[in-house]
């Protein structure tokens, strides 16, 4: 090789790896795009103020690099998915797009048929009346064509959204005489969980969402009742938690088998629900907030 062409390798090598999301407020204007579009109103139980667009690098199928890849998160946790997407970034995972679902005028169907990786949008679970995690800003979904969205009819019929996501159906990633297939999210439920989102739709029974990253309701109605310091405090913990049981506990960590930050403090209390406890009393929750010694007692599921 030329000195050339390898002091250029270099160069690559290390702008792959210097990718650097960055984090803003959301623009009085951007919030009133939003709110044309429907993605934001004064009723959602997350506005503007707290939520945060998340700017980052990223690479598509075609192996092309954009920088302008765009998330609307909530504040707490924007740091954390500015740091998922450089990850993805230097390990050249694709991602096909990513614009903010104003410009789809709020239609979550018409985001995924278009493939896009999108967040915050003020709109209820599929086929359901409560709120989705998105309208938190504590969702995130990937690449919808790859990692479908599939429901199940009482006759056991499937249905799968975008409808072109059916060709992934089956999921492995290398199969016997078949081209391998990139941009599907079993390859990054552990980078999304290290960072907070430990719930994966793929975890469910019916529907299956291979697309969605989110945390907990319990935990989303918490964040949003504390102060933006106070969830950013908390959120810190509950991703130290996560790692601290998985380096402590690496068999139930691969088999998913102990409890997030939310269930131990809810034992250490003994509530049944975090959220609730805090309206009551912020300062008792404030105050059990706190990197505790992991032990099996706490750490892992019985």
């Amino acid at each position: 090789m030329k000195i050339g062409g390898f002091i250029a390798s270099i160069l690559l090598c290390i702008s792959w790896q210097a990718s650097s999301a960055t984090v803003s407020p959301i623009s009085d204007a951007l919030c009133r795009n939003m709110t044309q579009a429907g993605v934001m109103d004064n009723t959602a139980p997350v506005q503007c103020q707290r939520l945060r667009q998340v700017t980052f690098n990223y690479v598509d199928f075609d192996g092309k690099r954009y920088n302008n890849g765009h998330l609307i998160v909530l504040d707490a946790v924007a740091p954390y998915v500015g740091h998922i997407f450089d990850s993805l970034f230097s390990a050249k995972f694709p991602i096909n797009k990513a614009v903010t679902i104003e410009h789809y005028q709020g239609d979550d169907d018409r985001s995924m048929t278009d493939n896009n990786t999108s967040a915050f949008n003020y709109r209820s679970i599929s086929g359901q009346r409560s709120l989705s995690l998105h309208a938190y800003g504590l969702a995130i979904d990937i690449n919808p064509v790859q990692n479908p969205f599939v429901e199940f009819s009482k006759a056991n019929t499937a249905t799968f959204k975008p409808q072109a996501g059916i060709k992934y159906a089956n999921r492995m990633k290398y199969r016997f005489g078949k081209t391998e297939r990139e941009g599907m999210a079993e390859e990054v439920i552990e980078l999304f969980a290290k960072n907070g989102f430990q719930y994966w739709g793929g975890f469910w029974d019916t529907p299956i969402d291979y697309q969605h990253f989110q945390v907990s309701r319990d935990m989303a109605n918490l964040m949003i009742a504390m102060n933006s310091q106070q969830a950013s405090m908390f959120f810190k913990h509950y991703v130290d938690w996560y790692q601290s049981c998985s380096r402590f506990y690496p068999q139930a960590h691969s088999q998913h088998k102990f409890n997030d930050y939310v269930e131990y403090l809810k034992d250490k209390l003994e509530v049944s629900s975090l959220s609730q406890a805090y309206a009551r009393s912020p300062s008792r929750i404030i105050q059990a907030i706190q990197v505790d010694s992991v032990r099996s007692a706490i750490c892992v599921k019985r």
